[in-house]
């Protein structure tokens, strides 16, 4: 009995309380006798002349149909999640391991350190030599695609950043074999 009364009178201040804001409300002068400005065009109450004009409907955007793979979806999701965790997704492109098979330190290099520290000099001199083989082949097709962004009319801020591109990989593989000269046997080429 005694939360029926307290919810009651609770409900009873809150509805004289939102009556005494909306005489509040309607009694306001509206911006045109405020001096505000010119009251729009149709409105009758002095509430809604308070209220921004609405904004205009966006242009209609041709819609694009993207067409998109045909999914199988006569299975449940977690049977086709199962079967993509133990087969692979099919979409998925190869894993490409490397050609060639990588040095491993024979027991005798590991014993001892100068000599771990002659196949640690090695290593990185291959390393080097494949970053310089790698910018040999791939500095053309940076060139050619820089061209045919030219003919596309891309923008030339967008055209600067790939010559930098270029330009930072020819600096770099030139100060490699600069300083490096036993590099030219490592170079790996493609």
């Amino acid at each position: 009995m005694k939360r029926a009364v307290i919810a009651g009178a609770v409900m009873l201040l809150a509805t004289a309380g939102w009556m005494a804001w909306r005489a509040d409300g309607a009694s306001q002068p509206s911006r045109a006798e405020a001096g505000q400005g010119p009251t729009p065009a149709g409105a009758g109450a002095s509430r809604t002349a308070q209220w921004p004009p609405a904004t205009p409907e966006p242009a209609a955007r041709e819609l694009k149909f993207v067409p998109l793979t045909p999914v199988d979806s006569s299975g449940s999701a977690w049977m086709s999640m199962a079967a993509a965790r133990e087969n692979g997704d099919p979409r998925t492109p190869p894993i490409e391991r490397d050609t060639e098979p990588r040095n491993a330190p024979t027991p005798a290099q590991l014993a001892d350190p100068k000599a771990y520290q002659q196949y640690e000099e090695a290593q990185h001199t291959r390393l080097l030599g494949a970053y310089v083989a790698a910018a040999d082949t791939e500095l053309p097709r940076l060139q050619a695609d820089l061209e045919r962004g030219r003919k596309a009319g891309i923008p030339p801020e967008q055209l600067a950043k790939v010559e930098e591109k270029i330009a930072r990989i020819q600096r770099l593989s030139a100060q490699i074999v600069k300083d490096n000269p036993q590099i030219q046997g490592h170079v790996i080429r493609p």
